[in-house]
Formats: C-alpha cells, structure tokens, sequence
C-alpha cells in the first residue's frame, strides 16, 4: 500500500462558530471540521511532518485530505515544488516598465527617502526607453507591457510622460501585444481634464497618498520653496479634489501614511472618504493604511517614529471593523485578502522586467532609484553596440545585479524551513538584500499574527479571539 504523510504546510484554525478549519499553505486548501473530535484530528494533521496510517482515517476523509494537499505521497519533496513554482513565476510575471519621469518633488515630506534631485528623463530617451521594451518583450516572449509611473512627482514631468506613453503605446500595438499602465502620485499637479488624461495613458490604477486629515497632512505635506500654487490651494485640498474626480474614471488606491503623530487621524480620514462618497462611485476607492518606516537604507531616521507592529495591527483591525464590507481595506501582504500560495513575484524579481531611473540608469527596484551605487546596468543615454539583456554586464553593480538574478528564498537557511513560505515567498527582497533582519522579523510576525484571520474570513468565519500562531508553528 501506499504510504503517506502530512504536509509540513498545514495549519488549523479554531473558529468563533465551533468548528476547526485545516488550512495548506502550498494548496490555498481549506477543509472545514466539526464534531468531537475536530480539533484533535486537525491538531495531528497540522503537527508537521508525520506518517498517517493506513486506514486510521475514513476513505472518503483521506481522499479529500490528498486531493487539498493536506497528505502527500512518501517521497515527495514539498520545498522543490514550491521552488520550481517560484522559477516559473519569476519566467511567466507580466513585464513591467518603472519609468521615474523624475526625481523632483513638490512637496516636502519629511519621512521621503528619495533624493531630491533635478535629475529627469529626457523625450529623446524615447527611443532607448522603446528600443529596451521592444527587446525585453521578445527575449521574453510576453503579451503584455504594463508601465508604471514613479518618482519623485511624476506629474512634473508630464511632457515626457506624454512621449513616453504614445510611443510605448503605438509599439505595443506594432507588436500586438497589450497595453496598461499605473501612477503613485501626491494628487497636487494633475491636468484639469482627468477623464483625457487617464484615457490616453490607458492608466488602469493610481495611488495618492494621505497623511491624515488637512491639518497634519498640510504640515506634514509643505510645498517646498518655489513651488506652491498659485491659488493658494494647500497639497491636501488639491489630493482631495483629484480623488473626487478620479473615481469617475479609474481605481484609486488611497494610501494613509500612519506613525505615531498622526494614528488618531485614520478613522476621521475613513469617516471624510466615506461623507465624499468615495466608496459608492464607479471605481470605489480601495483603502490601503501604510505604516511608515525605514523603507530604504537612507530612511533608518525612521525607526524612532515609527509605529510598533502591535500599534500598527491594531489600527488596521479598526479601519477594518469601520469598513465592515462596505469598502476595500487592502494590506500589501496578502492583497487578494486570501493567503493564496503565491503565483508570481515582484517586479524587481520578474525576469523581464526593468526600472529606468530618472539618472537613466537601470534598476531592479523602484526603491533603489535615488541609490545610484544599486543600479545593475549602464545608462541608457549610454551609446552601446547591443540592447541590454538581464544578465549581461554594460556598467552596472553587477554583484547587485547577480543577487537578484540568484535570489532564491526556498534556498534561504530560514525561509526554506518556514511554513508561511508559499505565501510569503521570504517577503521583500530587498530587505535580504540589505540584510534588514528587523524588517524580515516583522513578516514572520504579520503572518504568525493574521494568517488564522485571513483564512477564516475568506470563507465566512471568524477565527476564535486571539488566535495566533507561534515560532514552532512557523518553524518545523
């Protein structure tokens, strides 16, 4: 007979409604138990690794738990699934082009981690910009380009951007293959005509960030010198206006940037969003609260304003309980709300894709873009006999550049023992890359924390009150 095992990815959850649910990591399976001896059973099948019995478990039982995941055939090697898995997610990710139109900035907030510089893309960096898309869309075999606006303020950029867009555009349809595109923005500079202007870039989703309501996000949120309207309106003002006015037309992630001198402005913002009908439009809003932090290597200042994971959870858990489902409340760490095992990757770590610094430089991070020491490639301005292709030095921190071709976390002495790793995927790798082990403890803690939530709320039930996880139950 055939021998099996359980699977090392299997956790289970008591509900608030009595009944126990098995849930596996690798399969995004869920079995929902009741009776007497529910949470015993679910306690054996989730204890990591053990043999199960031949014929300890009814037939119609066992076929369900093979057919989730939750047992596996002796031999199988569940870590090499999940790191072919994570090769081909890293091969089939749609390509994404990071175009920062700029580096300079408007506003002057005090947390911001890039560099203020006048550095710019040019519209006769066009051409370089095209000629990139085009070869990286056929070494790659894509169908699909998206391209992502970035800075600094993109919008202060806008001629190139409007070059960049046709052109990019108008090759997409040379090659027949589609075309979208997205925008983090502080919402101050936007044309009056949005409708036009989210048309013509064919922009599928924009972020405009928050920093609470008009009297911290102003303060916080000043016009640097030189810069203020000239109607006086402050940066708060203007983001509200263009939210108003973007929700006829497209997605708006609204992004509330949280730490400890402005926490007790969230709800008030949820209250304001929701008196403006932002979540009853054509395209409601999707809340996102974000803790700021040390996001890159020049942000460690951050560390002693920032929020404490606790704090943090807790603020996301009222904003939540303040939707109760009449609005989307989007965390970055499992934004399809359900911990699905993880089928593609960041665009840093998807093969094809590319981010084009304002400097001109090729980097594999947005986050890097004010970092030129991470670039990986040379310049595009840069006359070269050959278009760049990953993997082949032109110039460049090609130490940077092999990391991220090698970076595999199912071969990380950590994240290839861990039980969330199928959902995680080892969290941002660019905290692996700056060995950020505070940063990375604090994934382990978000899942250990949130994971029995997520998974009973995905199918209609609550996880009992203060259900978590523990370190052995991460580590088997």
């Amino acid at each position: 007979m055939a021998r099996f095992f359980t699977s090392r990815y299997n956790f289970h959850i008591p509900t608030e409604e009595g009944d126990v649910l098995l849930y596996n990591a690798s399969s995004g399976a869920v079995i929902n138990f009741g009776g007497s001896d529910a949470l015993a059973l679910a306690r054996t099948l989730s204890g990591g690794s053990a043999e199960v019995p031949g014929g300890s478990l009814p037939g119609e039982v066992c076929l369900q738990l093979r057919r989730g995941g939750f047992i596996i055939p002796a031999g199988t090697d569940e870590l090499l699934e999940i790191r072919e898995r994570f090769r081909r997610a890293r091969e089939e990710t749609p390509m994404v082009i990071t175009l920062t139109t700029t580096m300079d900035c408007n506003l002057g907030c005090y947390y911001c981690y890039e560099d203020r510089s006048q550095d710019r893309l040019k519209i006769e960096d066009v051409p370089a910009i095209v000629a990139l898309a085009e070869a990286r869309l056929a070494e790659n075999g894509k169908h699909a380009l998206h391209v992502d606006w970035y800075g600094g303020e993109p919008l202060m950029n806008v001629e190139f951007m409007e070059a960049a867009s046709a052109e990019l555009q108008l090759l997409c349809r040379r090659l027949k293959v589609s075309y979208a595109s997205s925008i983090i923005s502080n919402g101050t500079c936007w044309p009056e005509d949005v409708g036009s202007f989210i048309s013509r870039h064919q922009i599928r989703q924009a972020q405009i960030s928050f920093d609470g309501l008009r009297a911290n996000h102003d303060r916080r949120r000043r016009f640097r010198a030189g810069y203020a309207t000239d109607d006086g309106a402050s940066s708060f003002d203007l983001a509200v206006r263009l939210v108003d006015k973007l929700l006829d037309f497209v997605r708006v992630d609204v992004r509330i940037n949280i730490d400890r001198a402005n926490m007790a402005d969230v709800l008030p913002f949820i209250m304001l969003a929701r008196e403006r009908g932002w979540f009853s439009r054509d395209y409601p809003a999707v809340i996102q609260p974000a803790r700021l932090s040390a996001y890159s290597e020049r942000s460690s200042f951050m560390r002693g304003s920032e929020l404490s994971l606790d704090e943090y959870e807790q603020i996301r858990a009222l904003v939540r309980d303040e939707s109760g489902g009449s609005f989307s409340v989007e965390e970055s760490e499992s934004p399809d709300g359900f911990p699905y095992p993880r089928t593609s990757v960041c665009a840093a770590l998807a093969r094809a894709s590319v981010v084009i610094g304002a400097d001109g430089r090729q980097y594999r991070c947005g986050l890097q873009v004010s970092e030129p020491h991470r670039a990986v490639e040379g310049a595009i301005r840069r006359p070269r006999r050959q278009l760049p292709v990953l993997g082949q030095m032109s110039g460049g921190n090609k130490a940077d550049e092999l990391w991220w071709v090698d970076f595999d976390p199912s071969r990380l002495p950590n994240c290839s023992r861990c039980s969330f790793l199928p959902v995680c995927w080892g969290g941002c790798p660019k905290k692996h890359l700056e060995g950020d082990e505070h940063a990375l403890h604090e994934q382990s803690l978000y899942w250990r924390r949130n994971l029995a939530r997520l998974v009973a709320s995905g199918v209609n039930r609550v996880a009992q009150a203060g259900y978590t996880f523990k370190e052995s139950d991460q580590f088997r």
